[in-house]
């Protein structure tokens, strides 16, 4: 990542809990990722990829910049990319 651009745990850890995902297995199975990547998030073990990133934005309704910035805004819903992510893994 750039200087000055990290990966936000604690944003993430919130967006997850107010949607009832408390654990490393219920962040991993909402956003399609695997749970190991999870855990090594949080733990500050690794850096996320892009597309783990755009995964945990689109599972959370959140942006990049509140994952990478630490910026929290409400977005509305993206209903186009929740679609072509369950039709992709159909």
């Amino acid at each position: 990542m750039e200087p000055g651009l990290r990966f936000h745990a604690d944003v993430l850890t919130d967006k997850a809990g107010s949607m009832g995902d408390t654990t490393h297995l219920a962040i991993a199975l909402r956003a399609g990722v695997r749970e190991s990547t999870i855990s090594r998030l949080l733990s500050g073990r690794t850096v996320p990829s892009l597309a783990t990133l755009v995964a945990l934005a689109d599972a959370y309704n959140c942006s990049l910049d509140d994952l990478v910035l630490g910026r929290v805004r409400a977005l509305p819903p993206r209903p186009a990319l929740a679609q072509a992510r369950t039709a992709a893994s159909i």
